[in-house]
């Protein structure tokens, strides 16, 4: 099964070149990229992705807007939201309005790649250093039976 893959974040380099990385999983296929947030929405709801993968701070929308309303126009969509930003208040709030995933943009292409795996099969997949750094937060939030915090 080929995982449709649209990717969301307002850095034209950087978007070319985890498409070229994306596109090589012979199980992944980028089918669209959008440079900000409206554009996100509005392809994702044209192309029906498996999967977002967005960045955290965008034009017109932020990533964790564009999850939100991602989770409720296509409730079937995984989204991994892509970041920098390593703080807590981002990737409780981002986990609250529904990703599947908050990978930082310093992690291993592995861990990328594993976000986008377990996404699909309803698991949660956080970088490892945000788990140290959120965990006391997380571990206080409800949350759905299918969160699976990796600890590589």
């Amino acid at each position: 099964m080929t995982i449709s893959i649209l990717l969301a974040d307002d850095h034209e380099i950087f978007r070319h070149g985890l498409k070229m990385l994306l596109d090589s999983q012979p199980d992944f296929q980028v089918v669209g990229q959008a440079a900000n947030g409206l554009e996100a929405v509005a392809l994702a709801e044209r192309l029906r992705p498996d999967v977002l993968i967005v960045d955290l701070i965008m034009p017109g929308l932020n990533g964790i807007e564009v999850t939100s309303q991602i989770k409720e126009r296509l409730p079937g969509c995984r989204v991994v939201v892509l970041s920098l930003y390593d703080e807590e208040r981002y990737v409780v709030s981002a986990l609250q309005n529904g990703a599947d995933g908050f990978v930082l943009k310093d992690t291993n292409t592995p861990d990328l790649l594993q976000a986008v795996r377990m996404a699909m099969v309803g698991q949660c997949f956080l970088s490892p250093s945000l788990i140290k750094r959120a965990s006391r937060v997380i571990s206080n939030m409800p949350k759905p039976a299918s969160w699976m915090v990796m600890t590589s």
